[in-house]
């Protein structure tokens, strides 16, 4: 495989826009969604496609970017007393202040006589659990870990009240819940909005002037409280591309990330194609399997992309060192062959009528490991991130965590729940084209019965990217978790969100006002609540009128 590095700029996603269910609006009317088709190609779209491509060159692996932290003054708050909540939009991000408190947090964790690591199921959830493992296993102790789905009434009585509890990815937004435990030991490494203040001690960027959404993952916060030990930043990057933190380049404190990875030789930055199945797709399902965007006349047809590779002189097999014919994966083609295959998708983009912010998107930041096998979903961010989160969501924490830390039992397990995890992704984009309405300021997916709440999340932001509807409004989708109740998932983009809507609050007041809870980021948010008939339409009554406030649609 090519270590080559590549060079581009990225915005936001949209392909070809596919016909639209028929949608109900709040009063029950039955409506269309209007979408237009994009026109062929101009000279201008074809100067833009050769500026996209000609993106994609060999350049140098940046060892830091052109801006590193700005030293600030160490705010007040660095020890391990109360927790004061900060909003980050009256405050300069402090990092010096925040690597100060990391340092102790993790210092304090370690200290622990008798720990447990409690942590979320996602990529960021393993990986932060993972990392808070790993450091006591440099220092000689092993430490069990937890995984919970969700912090709430029910969850928090499988916490073990002897242990002292080193909580990831969870704890912020449920404070309450954690005071109320018996507990002598608690710290909390989260990247999510603190819902107030506590005496719990807390490592949380957003108390120290930096957005949870974009800025920090719980992988890098937790990379940061334990760094001095000697953990390695690769899991702290798959966090952050696992939460989607990377679709505009790193920022803030991933940024810092980043450069110390790239510096310790760690992780290799280019920029490439970013569609899934680089490493380990042979080229025609990489093509098959694209649903990032979705790519018209070719997606979900195999036949087709046999053909389109063909044409374009592309091979699909190679002869191996004794002579028998391999299947080419991406990253098995030379500079030359990935830059031409790269043009020719992005020219059928076009020549399609796939939008042209989605088309961009087609290429960014990539992250490799060079340390990882060649050819293993590990070797790159996004395929171990897919890989963490198949884990997790499919009710086998343990095993995300065994790959996290290298043991190949676990590694092998995971492939087999990632292509569970594929499948159920790839079902549950063709439930949401049959199942998705307009419901006026946003999307509804109503995947209730028929889509895992372990992975509603993940359908309802793959169908948003996919190009098949229109982005100037979230979707919101619903699923029945284990207790039948009612899970909402909501995900949004970054030209939304700068409008005014913050998804987490949308589903926290909107939880609220039925019996449940919610919260979450901006941009991707949830909520639980009890399952009526009149719960439900209260929901969606409040969430519709606050998005409509949020966005100033009345």
């Amino acid at each position: 495989m090519q270590k080559t590095l590549f060079g581009s700029e990225e915005p936001e996603k949209k392909p070809e826009p596919m016909p639209q269910p028929q949608a109900k609006n709040a009063e029950g009317a039955v409506q269309k969604t209007e979408i237009k088709n994009e026109t062929a190609p101009s000279f201008a779209q074809g100067e833009k496609e050769n500026q996209l491509t000609n993106s994609i060159i060999p350049e140098k692996n940046q060892t830091r970017d052109e801006k590193t932290h700005a030293p600030a003054p160490v705010s007040g708050n660095a020890g391990h007393g109360q927790n004061h909540i900060h909003s980050n939009a009256d405050r300069k991000p402090d990092y010096d202040g925040f690597f100060a408190h990391a340092r102790k947090i993790g210092d304090l964790a370690l200290s622990f006589s008798n720990p447990i690591v409690i942590h979320h199921l996602d990529c960021d959830g393993l990986t932060s659990g993972a990392l808070a493992k790993q450091a006591f296993l440099l220092k000689g102790r092993t430490v069990p870990t937890v995984m919970l789905k969700k912090l709430d009434d029910d969850s928090v009585k499988q916490i073990p009240t002897d242990k002292d509890l080193v909580v990831t990815d969870l704890g912020a937004g449920q404070v309450e819940l954690l005071e109320a435990l018996a507990n002598k030991n608690i710290v909390i490494l989260d990247h999510h909005p603190p819902s107030k203040e506590t005496h719990i001690p807390m490592l949380n960027c957003h108390q120290w002037g930096f957005d949870g959404a974009v800025d920090a993952c719980s992988a890098s916060t937790c990379y940061f409280a334990f760094r001095h030990v000697g953990i390695s930043a690769e899991l702290g990057i798959v966090g952050a591309v696992g939460d989607m933190q990377d679709k505009n380049g790193f920022s803030g404190l991933n940024r810092i990330l980043l450069n110390e990875a790239v510096e310790k030789g760690q992780v290799l930055r280019t920029k490439d194609l970013r569609p899934f199945g680089k490493v380990t797709r042979p080229l025609v399902s990489f093509i098959t399997y694209c649903t990032e965007p979705v790519l018209p006349d070719l997606t979900g047809n195999d036949k087709a992309c046999a053909v389109f590779l063909k044409n374009e002189g592309i091979e699909t097999y190679r002869n191996d060192g004794q002579g028998n014919p391999k299947a080419l994966c991406y990253y098995d083609l030379t500079v030359f062959e990935r830059k031409k295959l790269a043009s020719a998708l992005i020219r059928h983009a076009y020549e399609k009528g796939v939008e042209e912010r989605l088309i961009k998107d087609m290429v960014g930041d990539v992250y490799l490991f060079p340390q990882e096998p060649e050819g293993s979903e590990l070797r790159e961010a996004y395929e171990f991130s897919t890989l963490l989160n198949a884990c997790g969501r499919h009710g086998h924490a343990e095993t995300g965590i065994g790959a996290c830390l290298h043991d190949n039992a676990s590694i092998e397990r995971a492939r087999e729940l990632l292509a569970e995890h594929r499948k159920a992704i790839r079902a549950g984009i063709n439930l949401a084209k049959e199942r998705t309405v307009d419901a006026g300021p946003f999307y509804l997916l109503d995947g209730r019965g028929v889509i895992s709440d372990t992975v509603i999340g993940v359908v309802a932001g793959a169908y948003f990217s996919s190009g098949l509807v229109e982005r100037t409004k979230p979707i919101l989708a619903l699923s029945l978790d284990e207790n039948t109740q009612i899970k909402a998932s909501g995900r949004a983009n970054k030209d939304l969100c700068e409008k005014g809507l913050d998804l987490g609050e949308v589903m926290k007041k909107s939880a609220e006002t039925v019996g449940g809870f919610g919260g979450g980021h901006v941009v991707a948010a949830g909520a639980s609540f009890p399952n009526t008939p009149e719960n439900l339409k209260t929901f969606l009554r409040m969430a519709k009128e606050i998005v409509e406030v949020q966005l100033q649609l009345k």
